[in-house]
């Protein structure tokens, strides 16, 4: 019998990416800081981050498979995380224009026998922006919810000239990561 897989995220995102994959799964979102320690490389700060969600679930399930998830946004060695208001959410998109940044997303799959964590990372660069258009963007309200200030696969797709990598880390979810890592767990 096949053990439960569990979704240790509130991302609506990750959640509709992992539902095209057509494997049964539930949502248990992880209670936790998530703030990245500072102390190590950022890569594999976003990789414990990712556990420490997994971990916080799985030790309610520790029958089960877990899945945490995490995905920052990086321009120069600064975290730009989800902003906070409208006027964060300008002065992020303002910062991004016509500059590549970096699309950071960690995760850890957990197991009572296995653990494969690791950190996908993304280069995207962004057209220059005029304030008129990034006022329009915001007003969508796009913006408040997501790391750096926008969604890819969303409103915020008319930002990117050039991306260098896996489109779904951007949005949040490295998906074909994530099912070769599946199989390991025999899934």
């Amino acid at each position: 019998m096949k053990r439960e897989l569990i979704l240790a995220s509130q991302s609506p995102r990750r959640r509709e990416l992992l539902e095209r994959c057509h494997v049964p799964f539930r949502v248990e979102v992880a209670d936790i800081d998530e703030v990245l320690n500072p102390d190590i490389p950022l890569e594999a700060a976003m990789e414990e981050l990712a556990w420490r969600k997994a971990h916080t679930v799985f030790e309610k399930h520790p029958e089960a498979v877990v899945i945490g998830a995490d995905t920052i946004v990086v321009l120069k060695r600064q975290i730009l995380g989800k902003p906070k208001d409208v006027e964060e959410a300008k002065a992020m998109l303002t910062r991004l224009s016509g500059k590549t940044h970096q699309v950071m997303t960690g995760v850890c799959l957990l197991s009572a026998d296995q653990r494969v964590c690791f950190c996908d990372v993304s280069d995207v660069e962004f057209y220059p922006v005029t304030a008129e258009e990034i006022d329009a963007y915001v007003a969508t309200g796009e913006p408040l919810d997501k790391a750096g200030a926008y969604g890819i696969q969303g409103e915020g797709f008319f930002l990117a000239k050039k991306i260098t990598g896996d489109f779904y880390s951007i949005m949040g979810f490295p998906v074909a990561r994530v099912l070769r890592a599946l199989k390991k767990f025999d899934f």
